[in-house]
């Protein structure tokens, strides 16, 4: 048993105050902690109450260049830290190839759309205004002379929105199977629905000479924006890509699987997915982004 009276009264003084700082840390501490179960529950609750389990996205992505003589991709993925009040914004933006400062284009439309985050789930009207000014803008400045294509997804409360500008791809996992949820805006989508109207073959579509030419993309005026007008529902172990076409034309759709799997990490799905299209070795390898969103149960 410890006599304090022995101690002398500096030295009582500084247990004194060591005890009182232990105290305010521990309070600090718990403070804290209860903040963020506090948010955290708030967020819960607010999925829980539809009836859903509580998701988060994992995020990885990858940016490579390809045969081409400079990088024309570019992408942009919101702050994980606002996701649960904001949600997740993912978006990658192809310059077109063969015109002039396609990459220039392609920043100047990820950046615009970095700088307006946080973006209105809620009005998908509003943001695909955005996205036509930020076409009529480039425009106004190139006159057709550039251009480049937008896939974006807005993920929130386990719903997510879609916004498509060109030939570039959003696609779903689930099940095991791939879903391109987004129409190819180029040339052989308009002629594969004329000839299939017409009760013809679509074979000849895809041997057209525009076939692989754009109808629709960043620097049209007045564009037409292909986007979700309600939120469609994602699931636990759904997998979202976003990605250039240089991914999708090198890794066909019904391969995809082979490499994105929902027992792996979204890191190691991405990966995978990059070293497949590097190891085909492609003689006209085009530049190939994508971003590989992982929805997952939280463990709270």
């Amino acid at each position: 048993m410890t006599d304090y009276t022995l101690l002398t009264d500096g030295m009582s003084e500084l247990i004194g105050t060591a005890g009182v700082l232990f105290v305010v840390a521990v309070l600090a501490f718990v403070y804290i902690a209860v903040i963020i179960f506090i948010n955290v529950v708030k967020y819960k609750n607010k999925v829980d109450h539809k009836g859903d389990d509580f998701l988060l996205p994992e995020v990885s992505y990858f940016l490579e260049r390809g045969k081409r003589d400079k990088q024309e991709d570019a992408f942009y993925i919101s702050s994980m830290p606002d996701y649960p009040d904001n949600g997740l914004i993912a978006c990658v933006s192809d310059g077109m190839g063969g015109l002039p400062d396609g990459e220039v284009v392609s920043k100047f439309t990820v950046q615009t759309i970095k700088e307006h985050y946080p973006l209105d789930f809620d009005d998908p009207d509003a943001v695909g205004a955005l996205i036509k000014d930020i076409s009529d803008k480039v425009y106004d400045k190139y006159n057709l002379g550039s251009g480049a294509t937008l896939v974006m997804v807005h993920i929130k409360d386990n719903f997510m929105h879609f916004y498509s500008l060109g030939d570039s791809n959003i696609i779903l996992l689930r099940d095991n199977r791939a879903i391109l949820l987004n129409q190819k805006q180029n040339y052989v989508s308009a002629i594969i629905q004329k000839f299939a109207e017409g009760n013809m073959t679509t074979r000849d579509a895809y041997l057209d000479n525009r076939a692989r030419g754009l109808i629709n993309f960043v620097g049209n005026y007045d564009c037409k924006v292909l986007k979700t007008s309600k939120p469609m529902r994602i699931y636990d172990d759904d997998i979202i890509i976003v990605c250039s076409d240089g991914v999708t034309d090198t890794i066909p759709l019904d391969k995809l699987k082979k490499y994105v799997q929902p027992q792996t990490s979204a890191r190691t799905s991405a990966e995978r997915l990059k070293y497949a299209v590097r190891n085909k070795k492609l003689r006209r390898q085009d530049n190939y982004t994508g971003i590989v969103i992982k929805m997952e149960r939280s463990f709270i």
